[in-house]
């Protein structure tokens, strides 16, 4: 039997959403005939293993090296069989309906040449590259130059891409975006497959331009959606990025402008290389250092108005003023030490607490204390301004950061915008599995409840999903977690598509998946989470912190003694591990024994699992997995602490 479509999907070191984009293209098979061909790029995550063992019907070709996005797909277009083959990113997921209408479109167009689709980002929000006018260098130096974004309705400034088309209608376009192109095979045969000479980026461009001048037409076919998490707008202020993907566009336009265009368009793209550069650098130093300058700023104004006050009504003040020296070398030399505290004390990371602030604070100040004391006596000016200058430097660096969480947050409660609040949409099997994960940390997460994917709703949940958008509102969730199994993929993207609250964080659990993939703002759009994005027990200092556990628990005799009424069973277990654990050969709580553990950080053998604090027996190898990396992900002292107080109190009901 003919093959309809051949979907090719090269991937590196993305496991976790290689195995969502899987789950979504057998979901979208529907009638047609498919085969799926993974090019792994010698990825270093096992990516190879989960597909040999999960996907089985998969075309899997295992590179030795990274050969490159370009002669990676063009392995897979020589060995696809359909008529149509589809270049698709690993970071995708597509509609159930995203094949069958495509392909029927292009069946029922015969100037159509290749096509591409509507794709909104992890947030929900439409992403302009999916489509694209020819970069050509008027068109370039209209985008890098602003006045694309300042006029995006003009047919001329707006070219790049295509803005002043509705990203609702289907047109004909330039340019696709090889994260979801689908191309006739018999226009392939004509054109040629990817240029080798593209590494990363630029390809899709070369490729779409070569169709067109072989007589056929692109188009950007709006009738069906799909999540594209690694949106280039996401990538905008790496340098590297800024580097790779203009110096592809210079090489685009070697190829195929005149000599004397592609001259002056390489000139541009190489003053465009500098400017981003320098812009993504700027962004970078003032997105880190802006709650820094705000602190100074507050502080040595504050400071400066008590050292007024003090000269004015302060009879120990010689002359009645305060030399220059002192406002220009020694107040900000102060404020450095009180901020330097602040930073070491980590209050310059969020989230906002406090203890930070105040422990910050009083370091900084010993530390000025200590050194004020060194000083000769001519630049030793007052104490009283010091003491005064580190109380006024404690308020403000505090109120700075209860404004600012404010006005993000809008309520002053920090405490609830520290953990996620829940709401997982799914029917109820698939709720008490996500539930099972998050109930184990509940400083990290607060559930909400669930939200039912079929039309009638039981006692327990909280609504229908006709309603979620008014639950999201009365119950003030701001995150969202899909459940794969039980709502389509249209609907999540028809979901997001029609939210309007950009604080609102959208995960989906895909159906026997061993991993939550979602997106928490427009810079970390694209990425895996495990729930967090990158395991916590990974942080050499959160290992130590957890080595601190064990030793404390080594030496917490009087709750052993109260342990003993409870259960003796514990109590002989603790003393015939305490040695181990408290010279650190052992840890007290470890991972539940699986299969699977090449995931996971590497962490000592441990007396007890994360497993034996449920109350009833575990045997899904899946959840078991999920369960692991989710204590990795967001390891805390008190995760252990909870542990063995629940392992303690479930198996004396046993």
């Amino acid at each position: 039997m003919a093959i309809d479509l051949s979907v090719i999907i090269v991937n590196y070191n993305v496991k976790a959403l290689l195995e969502q984009t899987l789950l979504s293209v057998f979901k979208a098979k529907q009638d047609l005939s498919i085969e799926v061909i993974v090019v792994d790029n010698c990825s270093a995550d096992q990516s190879a293993d989960m597909v040999k063992a999960k996907f089985k019907t998969v075309i899997l070709i295992e590179n030795q090296e990274n050969l490159g996005f370009s002669k990676a797909n063009n392995q897979g277009i020589k060995m696809a069989q359909g008529r149509h083959v589809l270049l698709l990113n690993p970071d995708t997921v597509v509609s159930e309906d995203s094949f069958s209408k495509t392909v029927h479109f292009l069946d029922q167009t015969p100037n159509a040449g290749a096509l591409g689709v509507r794709m909104i980002d992890g947030r929900g929000e439409f992403l302009p590259e999916s489509k694209r006018g020819l970069p050509t260098p008027a068109v370039a130096f209209y985008k890098m130059s602003g006045l694309a974004k300042l006029f995006p309705k003009s047919k001329v400034f707006g070219a790049y891409h295509l803005s002043y088309l509705s990203e609702f209608e289907t047109n004909k376009v330039d340019i696709l975006s090889g994260a979801f192109m689908m191309i006739k095979r018999s226009v392939l045969e004509q054109t040629g497959y990817l240029d080798e000479q593209f590494f990363m980026y630029g390809e899709d461009i070369d490729l779409s331009y070569r169709i067109v001048k072989v007589g056929y037409d692109n188009y950007y076919f709006a009738d069906t959606t799909i999540i594209h998490y690694k949106g280039e707008s996401t990538k905008k202020h790496s340098v590297n990025y800024v580097k790779i993907f203009y110096l592809a566009m210079a090489k685009f336009a070697d190829k195929h402008f005149s000599k004397q265009q592609g001259w002056w368009f390489g000139a541009c793209i190489r003053l465009a290389i500098f400017v981003r550069a320098l812009l993504a650098l700027c962004f970078r130093i003032f997105n880190s250092s802006k709650l820094f300058v705000l602190d100074f700023a507050t502080i040595f104004i504050g400071y400066y108005g008590i050292m007024r006050y003090w000269e004015h009504y302060n009879k120990f003040v010689v002359g009645g003023f305060y030399p220059l020296a002192y406002v220009q070398w020694h107040i900000p030399a102060y404020i450095l030490l009180w901020l330097g505290g602040v930073y070491i004390s980590g209050a310059y990371k969020s989230p906002f607490q406090l203890n930070k602030c105040i422990r910050g604070v009083v370091l900084g100040s010993l530390m000025l204390l200590s050194i004020y004391a060194l000083l000769p006596e001519d630049l030793r000016f007052s104490r009283a301004l010091i003491l005064l200058g580190s109380v006024w430097a404690l308020l403000i660096t505090c109120i700075n950061r209860l404004l600012l969480h404010v006005i993000k947050y809008k309520h002053f409660d920090t405490n609830s915008s520290q953990r996620s609040q829940v709401i997982i949409v799914g029917d109820h099997p698939e709720y008490l599995r996500v539930r099972d994960i998050l109930l184990q940390y509940p400083n990290r997460f607060k559930l909400l409840g669930y939200v039912q994917s079929k039309s009638q709703s039981d006692a327990e949940s909280l609504g229908q999903l006709q309603h979620l958008s008014t639950l999201i509102e009365i119950y003030k969730a701001n995150e969202i977690i899909f459940c794969a199994k039980d709502v389509s993929s249209q609907d999540i993207m028809q979901i997001m598509g029609q939210a309007h609250n950009s604080d609102i964080k959208y995960k989906i659990m895909p159906e026997q998946g061993a991993h939550i993939i979602g997106s928490n703002s427009k810079n970390t759009t694209g990425e895996f989470y495990s729930v967090d994005i990158s395991p916590a027990l990974n942080n050499p200092l959160i290992k130590r912190k957890k080595r601190l556990f064990d030793i404390g628990f080594s030496f917490v005799l009087p709750l052993i003694s109260i342990c003993v009424l409870f259960n003796a069973k514990f109590t002989l277990k603790y003393w015939e591990n305490w040695w181990t654990c408290l010279i650190g050969k052992t840890t007290w709580v470890g991972y539940i024994p699986t299969q699977d553990k090449h995931q996971l950080p590497l962490i000592k053998p441990a007396v007890f699992n994360i497993g034996q604090a449920i109350k009833h027996p575990l045997n899904d190898e899946q959840l078991m997995n999920n369960m692991n990396m989710v204590y990795a992900s967001n390891y805390h002292w008190q995760s252990d602490l909870n542990c063995l107080l629940n392992i303690i109190i479930n198996s004396n009901k046993q």
